[in-house]
């Protein structure tokens, strides 16, 4: 290039005229290597298989799934299976993969380019503000098509399979889980129940709950003693009453009566009340049992006793009548007044007998009842003591029993998930689209060599071109002169061809086209050779 000279597009464009053949012969020449490159790669097939997402078919309103993580999370736990080395190997020797590859290199190498040509793409949706997915893509390149395809086929059974794998081993594990805890909060359970029901009978009648049961008990038996002391005064005043009235009528009746002298009269009882004789005493028992026949049962200990003292009376009686000599007068009758009198005094002597009673019944029972109330009043005031532990054991009972109730519902809704999983009713891949058989290879990785081996060559030309114009120092034109010289051109003299120049340029026109006919011969028999016209797309 001429020093000081200002060179425009046209003359960069006269440059790359002049060396027009120096650019496009490496540009051929890189074309036809990148052809001979891209002839050696094979053909790589790609094969796809779309697997739909179905949701649970029963609501999880009714069902609760035991299963939380997101579909998008668990494709990629489920993503790291099927592509981890246990899986891959076990795949390349059972599909029998990559047979060349294996001779060359070692099965760890073999699996990372099995990975690479495994493509598992998520088809991501947004729902209520997450993302979830509904399908997803599994893909796989490899020379052989049929083989891509079934290799395919087999990596999205892998899918499939561990999915309900895992998800039936998750429920089945939840359930263990749930059922192992349960067990133990039950044995925890019981254990707090034999403790509480062992506090029970050791502070029975003092535990707090049953503070209430003994103020109501005490207030009962408060009533109870207030009713028992008002009847026994009652009892004791009409007692005294009716022994003064029938210590007034035996007065009355002894001064009243006239002495009479009867032969072999009935000898009076000085033990029985007011001097009764035997006969009297035996009427008297009479009545008394038949009244007591009205109030009690036959069974009553008092009915017995009545009877157990008429049967003596009567045996009394007979031993009287058998002392009396033969044919002595009876007694003389009594008169009505003296009759009626003494019918009112057996009845008195009847009631008092019958309060006594009463108030031998009744002073026990007083004493019972305020005994028991003491019992009560001790009961509460031992209420404080026993009132921290009880609240201690019943404060982890209802724990322990609101785990329980807890536990058995959800040990109880995991049983039903995982029998919707062994079902095969919970969330499960399904085939929407099977693996296809590729007719094209994928990708244009052939026409990129292609493409780079004639660029190349091309920036190879442009190159070499411009190192030798940068290198030419040669005027060209009487404008270069005058400009970079500055002076001025007084005539232009013709270049002169001698037979030497002529003999040059044609031996070197020879060479040229000798060379370009071989290079064109051996590219031609080259194409022809490695077939190089498949591999230009």
């Amino acid at each position: 290039m001429l020093p000081g000279k200002t060179y425009t597009l046209t003359d960069f464009a006269l440059m790359a005229w002049r060396r027009r053949w120096l650019i496009v012969a490496p540009m051929i020449v890189g074309a036809y290597a990148g052809l001979i490159v891209s002839s050696q790669l094979h053909d790589i097939y790609q094969s796809e298989m779309l697997i739909q997402v179905v949701p649970q078919q029963v609501p999880n309103s009714y069902v609760q799934s035991t299963v939380t993580m997101r579909t998008v999370d668990r494709l990629n736990a489920l993503s790291q299976q099927v592509l981890s080395r246990t899986a891959l190997e076990a795949l390349i020797e059972e599909m029998r993969l990559y047979g060349p590859e294996r001779q060359r290199k070692g099965m760890q190498d073999i699996v990372e380019v099995m990975r690479d040509n495994i493509d598992v793409e998520t088809v991501v949706t947004a729902r209520a503000g997450e993302k979830g997915a509904d399908a997803f893509y599994v893909r796989f390149k490899y020379p052989d098509r049929e083989v891509a395809t079934r290799v395919t086929s087999r990596l999205g059974e892998l899918f499939i399979n561990l999915n309900a794998r895992d998800r039936g081993n998750l429920a089945d594990a939840t359930n263990e889980f749930l059922e192992s805890q349960l067990a133990e909060t039950r044995n925890k359970l019981e254990e707090q129940d034999r403790k509480l029901q062992d506090f029970r009978q050791r502070n029975a009648g003092r535990l707090p709950t049953q503070v209430n049961f003994n103020m109501q008990a005490i207030q009962t038996t408060q009533l109870a003693v207030q009713a028992l002391v008002e009847s026994l005064a009652r009892d004791r005043d009409r007692k005294l009453m009716l022994e003064r009235l029938y210590n007034d009528a035996r007065t009355e009746d002894a001064t009243a009566a006239q002495p009479a002298t009867l032969v072999s009269a009935p000898q009076r009882d000085p033990s029985s009340p007011a001097g009764q004789t035997v006969q009297e005493q035996l009427m008297a028992a009479r009545e008394a049992l038949a009244r007591l026949e009205i109030r009690l049962t036959p069974e009553h200990p008092d009915v017995a006793r009545a009877r157990r003292s008429i049967q003596e009376l009567e045996a009394r009686a007979a031993e009287e009548a058998a002392r009396l000599p033969k044919g002595s007068a009876p007694a003389a009758a009594a008169t009505p007044q003296q009759a009626a009198r003494a019918e009112r005094l057996l009845q008195m002597r009847a009631e008092i007998e019958s309060l006594d009673r009463q108030i031998a019944f009744k002073e026990p029972e007083e004493q019972r009842q305020r005994a028991l109330l003491a019992d009560y009043q001790s009961r509460i005031e031992a209420v404080p003591g026993v009132e921290t532990e009880w609240t201690a054991l019943t404060r982890d009972y209802d724990t322990l029993q609101e785990a329980y109730k807890d536990l058995l519902t959800k040990s109880e809704q995991s049983k039903v998930a995982a029998d919707l999983e062994r079902r095969q009713i919970g969330e499960q891949f399904r085939v929407l689209d099977p693996a296809r058989l590729p007719f094209r290879p994928s990708g244009i990785v052939r026409l990129q060599v292609n493409a780079i081996g004639a660029l190349g060559g091309f920036a190879i030309g442009v190159a070499l071109a411009a190192l030798l114009e940068f290198r030419d120092t040669t005027f060209r034109a009487r404008d270069e002169v005058m400009q970079i010289l500055e002076l001025p051109v007084l005539a232009l003299v013709p270049y002169v061809s001698v037979e030497t120049d002529i003999r040059r340029r044609r031996r070197r026109r020879w060479l040229t086209s000798a060379a370009v006919a071989m290079l064109v011969a051996v590219g031609t028999y080259g194409i022809w050779a490695l077939r190089l016209w498949k591999h230009l797309r």
